[in-house]
């Protein structure tokens, strides 16, 4: 049973094209929040940034920031880190004096950056990413330093680097951290802290850095505008973000309930009920289609229902269309239209399709 779900920001919860979380995703976390599962925020990001997008609008019980190398409870109180130790920093810091590559040092007390060029301000745009302050490296602990890349500098650094991990978030934007972190070792903490197992997770992404979380959770699950690193990571593909991909893979995955509204229409006089199912009719969104169910007047002549996006349906499923029956009058008749291949072999094997009309 997933008890948890952790969310990438950038491609996942935030859409480059709009700037905006899609509808269907604050939608979809709100749902879930009301079912009893926890949401916390996975990404690269500062808390800084993350406080000027409009994922701050939405409610989360933790904040995994930095790649899982600076973890924030719900009230934004540090509760786990992991800053890059100290013989590294030496040389990263002296890399940051040098200014050849610029580079954001993220510490305790906030961001700086070395130097600016074309290459960052093009990075930062594209990603709504901001740029802080030119300033100077002071002497404290660091969770994770951006640099913008160019030619082989990613490599360069990759293979000079022995004690740190670096992952790309864009063509020119890549984030080093201490070796053995990520946001698979953030998530753990998190568990560790809340009592959970990672069987009892599902996680979302669209990036390299995202990998290892998709590998780690019980569920990992790649946006359809991801890369293939994620995708060759994660259990399930979902759609695009701004095709409601969130809210589509938690509907695959039951932890939502499908569309349960129902539309009355009245058609030559006689009672019609006109239903949409989506995603899986099982034991867990059964409930909410039941007790629309038991809200249906009694006597209606059809119940249309049309299952296009209905992807799968349980036992539960089964008993909430035997309660529909009961609401038709005897020469009543349900009809469900655009029924898959697996849906349609499940209603002859039970017997279903002697009352119900597979059109």
């Amino acid at each position: 049973m997933i008890k948890a779900c952790f969310f990438d920001v950038d491609g996942t919860l935030l859409s480059h094209k709009t700037g905006k979380v899609p509808e269907s995703t604050a939608r979809a976390l709100a749902e879930l929040r009301a079912n009893g599962i926890k949401t916390v925020i996975c990404t690269g990001r500062y808390l800084e940034e993350l406080q000027k997008l409009p994922v701050m609008d939405l409610k989360f019980d933790a904040y995994l920031t930095l790649n899982g190398q600076l973890c924030l409870d719900e009230n934004l109180q540090k509760f786990a880190g992991t800053p890059i130790n100290d013989g590294e920093l030496q040389i990263l810091l002296s890399m940051f004096q040098t200014k050849k590559i610029p580079l954001i040092i993220i510490g305790e007390s906030g961001r700086i950056i070395n130097t600016v060029n074309e290459n960052v301000i093009h990075t930062q745009g594209e990603t709504k990413g901001t740029i802080p302050e030119v300033s100077v490296a002071k002497d404290e602990k660091v969770y994770q330093l951006i640099a913008f890349v160019e030619g082989n500098q990613r490599d360069m650094l990759e293979n000079m680097l022995d004690e740190c991990e670096i992952t790309s978030w864009h063509e020119h934007g890549v984030d080093i951290i201490a070796k053995g972190g990520g946001k698979d070792v953030g998530i753990q903490r998190y568990l560790d802290k809340e009592g959970l197992l990672k069987s009892e997770i599902m996680t979302f992404g669209d990036g390299e850095n995202d990998a290892p979380m998709l590998k780690f959770a019980g569920i990992g699950v790649a946006m359809g505008n991801g890369n293939d690193i994620a995708k060759a990571a994660a259990d399930y593909v979902t759609d695009d973000i701004d095709n409601d991909g969130i809210e589509k893979a938690l509907r695959h995955f039951g932890l939502i309930s499908g569309n349960t509204d129902l539309k009355l229409e009245e058609l030559d006089s006689s009672e019609y009920v006109i239903i949409d199912f989506a995603g899986r009719l099982d034991a867990t969104t059964a409930p909410a289609m039941q007790r629309k169910a038991d809200e249906m007047k009694t006597g209606l002549r059809t119940i249309v229902i049309d299952c296009k996006d209905l992807e799968y349906i349980s036992s539960a499923g089964l008993r909430v269309l035997l309660s529909m029956q009961k609401k038709l009058r005897e020469d009543g008749q349900i009809r469900m239209l655009n029924v898959n291949d697996s849906i349609k072999e499940v209603l002859e094997v039970t017997g279903f399709d002697s009352f119900l009309k597979i059109m």
